[in-house]
């Protein structure tokens, strides 16, 4: 819908300076504007755009695409508890077809990470630390759970344009690599270009990819309670000129940016969230 110009320039975006902020293409943008969908000013034949209502605009397809999706429709712990069974048992044949059952159900990627596959290696960690499972027992599940997070990408129909560049690591001293992986996951989903490093990565070697790569922020996970190798990171990386985004078990919001991360991600889901936020800051500030 498109109204008179009035006099408030200062907040106004051309089309192409919406669709940067967004990350689609000029005519993605101009036929959300033609459909009504994004409010929208026309001055001497030209639309702009309220910034504000970009925005809000912003925020409710987050919420449409499952950014931050409605756990009550589904019996998650439920879910949780069958596929523990079939991970320590070993049945990976069951395990692919809950997860595929649950795919043809439309779930998340953001619901499978967050509900169910995050759940569940914490509850593994826990056993295994206290002796009630052995390291291949451990080993055999994630596996098994890297093997299923693939299949949930995979799975997902295609993201439209793409968001933005992310570097995802786990920093020195922290050798636990799958948060990371389902960070990376929901944020290819998301529709990120998501560069993976691994666990227990020098900060040099964070912040060389992030350079090489031209990254709009580094992506850190957190998940022990040592704080040398995340705050030497998040130094690192903030000092080469890069926002910082941080999450994990590991560490809570107040202290990730109390270190120096610009935003935090306790989810697979806020991690989404907080991702798309700073690339539109970044844009904006451009």
């Amino acid at each position: 819908m498109s109204r008179a110009m009035g006099s408030t320039e200062a907040t106004m975006l051309t089309l192409q300076e919406a669709a940067d902020v967004v990350g689609c293409h000029y005519q993605t943008l101009y036929r959300r504007v033609r459909n009504g969908d994004i409010p929208a000013l026309v001055a001497g034949g030209s639309y702009r755009i309220r910034r504000e209502d970009l925005d809000a605009w912003l925020e409710e397809r987050d919420q449409r695409a499952g950014a931050v999706p409605d756990r009550g429709q589904r019996d998650w712990p439920g879910q949780a508890d069958r596929l523990f069974s079939h991970l320590i048992t070993g049945d990976t044949d069951a395990a692919r077809q809950q997860i595929d059952r649950l795919l043809g159900g439309g779930a998340s990627v953001a619901e499978f990470c967050d509900s169910l596959f995050g759940p569940i290696l914490y509850r593994i960690g826990d056993l295994w630390r206290k002796g009630d499972l052995t390291i291949a027992d451990e080993h055999r599940a994630s596996r098994t759970v890297e093997a299923l997070l693939e299949r949930v990408l995979t799975a997902r129909p295609k993201p439209g344009p793409k968001l933005g560049s992310v570097v995802v690591a786990a920093p020195r001293g922290d050798r636990h690599s799958l948060p990371g992986l389902m960070v990376t996951v929901g944020l290819r989903a998301d529709g990120f270009v998501v560069h993976h490093l691994g666990a227990d990565l020098p900060s040099a070697e964070i912040v060389d990819m992030a350079r090489r790569e031209s990254a709009d922020l580094v992506a850190l996970s957190c998940s022990t309670e040592e704080r040398e190798g995340i705050a030497e990171a998040i130094a690192a990386v903030r000092d080469a000129g890069f926002p910082v985004l941080v999450g994990g078990s590991g560490i809570g919001g107040a202290e990730a940016i109390e270190l120096g991360a610009v935003r935090y991600g306790g989810s697979v889901a806020e991690a989404q969230q907080s991702a798309r936020a700073i690339v539109r800051e970044r844009a904006a500030a451009r």
